[in-house]
Parts: structure tokens; sequence; C-alpha cells
């Protein structure tokens, strides 16, 4: 979270010259043209990055209401390769659909990373109650699975200023990470009784 704020606070001292913004522009999104040019770092920059405000907010609020409950269950170590990981394959995935899509746009922010670990959080925690639009009460399992059907339809739509092919390549790294380490490794937990 301290990284993510730290870099929103880059964009708005180093980006106000066009020098600077040209800096977090080449460093800080993600793009296919970043990628070909050999940024290869920004797959990973780009998941600390964020320009808007409310964009931050809600990325690094999301963050914390599912991390926290994973992070008590898988540490800290792993909690951090989730997000670093699910990030990547995330800007991956953006490069992909916008290859896919012919569309150029360049993206930034923890949404794909947020993805990981909310899938995470809905395959251990599938009846935990979440509140849709902070009021609206919707199992977790429901609530992620319902955003990664909207993700799938925005993915081909264009134009929607939100970088679907993102959120599915974390989601995707998500369900990959609950599946083949966390749930094999919660197996083998000795069970206690009550």
């Amino acid at each position: 979270m301290g990284l993510n704020v730290a870099v929103f606070v880059l964009w708005h001292q180093v980006g106000v010259t066009d020098s600077g913004l040209r800096f977090m522009m080449d460093h800080f999104l993600i793009s296919g043209s970043n990628v070909t040019s050999g940024r290869f770092w920004t797959l990973l920059t780009s998941c600390f990055s964020h320009r808007d405000a409310t964009h931050l907010l809600v990325n690094m609020l999301v963050l914390w209401v599912f991390g926290r409950d994973i992070l008590h269950i898988i540490g800290p170590g792993r909690l951090l390769r989730l997000y670093i990981i699910g990030g990547i394959l995330a800007s991956l995935g953006h490069v992909a659909i916008g290859v896919l899509t012919l569309d150029a746009t360049a993206a930034l922010g923890a949404s794909g990373s947020v993805m990981a670990i909310a899938v995470v959080f809905a395959a251990l925690f599938p009846r935990r109650t979440l509140l849709l639009n902070f009021f609206i009460p919707v199992p977790a399992a429901l609530a992620v699975a319902g955003y990664i059907a909207l993700d799938v339809f925005g993915a081909f739509q264009g134009g929607t200023g939100v970088a679907h092919g993102a959120h599915l390549g974390g989601a995707a790294y998500g369900a990959w990470f609950w599946w083949r380490v966390l749930r094999p490794a919660l197996k083998k937990r000795p069970q206690h009784s009550h």
C-alpha cells in the first residue's frame, strides 16, 4: 500500500513537467508500446501506479479488506507474491487484449493484483457477505464471479476506460494460486476437533 501511495505522489510531483510526465508514462504505465520498446519492468511498476486519487483509494480499500484476512492464512511473503505475480499477469492480460482488440490504450493501477487477491478471498470465504456499492449484501463468491463476468463482457467492448484484460489476467492467476498452491496446502493441515 505504501508503494502505491509513493508512486501516486511521484505522478503529482515529477509528472507535473513535460519531461517528468514522459518519464512517468515510460516507466509506470503498461502498454504494448512500452513492452515492445523493452521496458519490461512496466509489467510490474504499473501495478503500483495511480494518477487518480479515487482510483488509488478504491484499490487500497479493496486490497485492505481482502488482503488482511488472506494475510492471516498465507503470511506476508505469499501475499506479496500473489500481488506481484497477479499484477504482472494482469499487465500481460491487458497487453494481450489490446493486441486482440487493436486497442493500444495504456493502463495503470493495482486492480489486476487486487483481482488476484479477491479471487483467493472468494475461494477461501465464499459465503462471507460483501456490501456491493456499500449497501447491497452479496456473498463473496457471487460478487467476485459477477465482476469477472463483467470483465469478460467488457474486454471486447473497447473504450470503457477500464482495463478488463488486466482484471482477467489477475483473476486467472488468483484462481490458479488457489487451486494449485493454497488448496493443497490447506488440505495437508492437521484437522483440529472442536
